[in-house]
């Protein structure tokens, strides 16, 4: 990590060749998260070299994107509450640079209001539990529901959510997905490091925020309103499987975080470059055709796609701990399945000629590529999530090592347990 800082703290001096050394600069922090086994800052690290090949920024923000990547993954790194703020705080002050220009000041300054309500909650958890207990190193119960209410307003889960549907209204899709891929997935991360037993007011929460997320994109007529909402409802899905607090809900909580990154990356990318904005309009490219209704199928949770294994190593660690909450589970998994159909049922094919630039065309094909292996082999991605709760968090935050024997081996072990049950 020290590399990286030196790294991060040089980068914005180096004039026009800012793109080509954050560039490098990502590169190598691939390196040393492959050498070091940290394979979650490696998956993340090359999705920034992803966006910095889609994008059109101006030079100086490119650095911005390295420190607010450097920031996440220190998050998942830290030592103590305080530490865990300051880096979500510093990953936050990038992204407002990232956004800032004269056509987006109604919207950062929303941004900028909306996580100000977030930090003070968290704020005030933090400073509650030294009060307390005279330390900084957990949460005592009353702080865990606060700070974890102001992490999930300032990455606008429902119904917080307006103020980042008015971002992605204004900026590129590149910044689209830095919001929705990058920063609203890496950043729950952080809920697994602070909640360490489970909490049954942030069971409610996450059961009641998914139903009104899908409840709403059911009746949702904006696109990229009703994208937002999905994602919404995909936070309360890792945060219901994070309250849970066993060894199986926590790896299935990064399952899901993973699979939502390639799930939202590829759904945002084909509605953005459709160029529709109603559902009752939307009209597909021919050249999009396909990647949208894989898009779509993925979200739905149907094989042969990656997010039907995801969302089965969900609904078993939830089942495994509270029967009657993995009802609930179930009944949101088909009502978050209605929402992708109702906008595959809405799509328009033929009907426009737009022509999709060549990079892009590429990317949306390889995410369905990958989507589709790591469904069919899902015991890859089962046992990468599992590899990695060990990076969570110092010796007082993050994983117990006592949870590992009661890790299911592969998603084969997970679904041959849900089936005999």
């Amino acid at each position: 990590m020290n590399e990286l800082l030196v790294t991060a703290l040089i980068l914005p001096f180096l004039g026009k060749y800012r793109k080509p050394a954050t560039l490098m600069a990502f590169l190598f922090a691939v390196y040393l998260s492959l050498v070091e086994g940290y394979y979650l800052a490696t998956f993340f690290f090359i999705l920034s070299i992803v966006l910095m090949g889609i994008s059109r920024w101006e030079p100086a923000k490119y650095p911005l994107l390295f420190l607010a990547m450097f920031d996440l993954i220190g998050l998942v790194n830290s030592q103590n509450l305080l530490e865990l703020f300051l880096y979500f705080e510093l990953a936050i002050y990038a992204s407002y640079f990232l956004i800032f220009g004269k056509e987006n000041l109604r919207a950062l300054f929303r941004y900028f209001i909306v996580n100000s309500i977030g930090s003070a909650f968290m704020i005030f958890a933090i400073a509650l539990t030294f009060v307390t207990s005279g330390s900084l190193n957990y949460l005592t119960n009353p702080a865990l529901v606060f700070f974890v209410l102001g992490l999930l307003i300032k990455l606008g889960m429902a119904p917080f959510q307006d103020w980042l549907v008015e971002i992605y209204h204004k900026v590129s899709l590149s910044l689209i997905l830095f919001f929705s891929v990058v920063l609203t997935e890496v950043a729950p991360l952080a809920l697994l490091m602070v909640v360490d037993r489970p909490v049954k007011a942030l069971e409610l929460l996450a059961l009641f925020s998914m139903l009104l997320a899908n409840l709403l994109a059911l009746a949702e007529k904006d696109l990229i309103r009703l994208l937002a909402l999905i994602d919404a409802s995909n936070l309360a899905f890792d945060l219901l499987a994070i309250s849970i607090a066993t060894a199986a809900s926590r790896v299935a909580a990064i399952y899901m975080m993973f699979s939502h990154v390639l799930a939202m990356a590829l759904a945002f990318s084909v509605i953005v470059l459709s160029g529709s904005k109603r559902i009752s309009r939307l009209y597909i490219p021919p050249a999009l055709t396909a990647p949208f209704f894989a898009a779509f199928f993925i979200l739905s949770g149907l094989p042969p796609f990656h997010l039907f294994p995801a969302k089965v190593v969900l609904f078993s660690a939830v089942f495994d701990a509270t029967q009657g909450t993995s009802y609930l589970l179930l009944f949101n998994l088909l009502l978050n399945a209605m929402v992708a159909l109702r906008v595959m049922a809405a799509a328009k094919t033929g009907k426009t000629k737009k022509a999709i630039p060549l990079s892009f065309t590429v990317l949306v094909w390889s995410l369905v590529l990958i989507s589709l292996i790591l469904g069919l082999f899902p015991n890859f991605f089962f046992q990468l999530s599992a590899s990695q709760l060990a990076y969570l968090g110092g010796p007082h935050l993050g994983f117990s090592e006592s949870l590992i024997p009661s890790i299911p081996a592969s998603f084969g072990q997970t679904l041959t347990g849900l089936i005999s049950r």
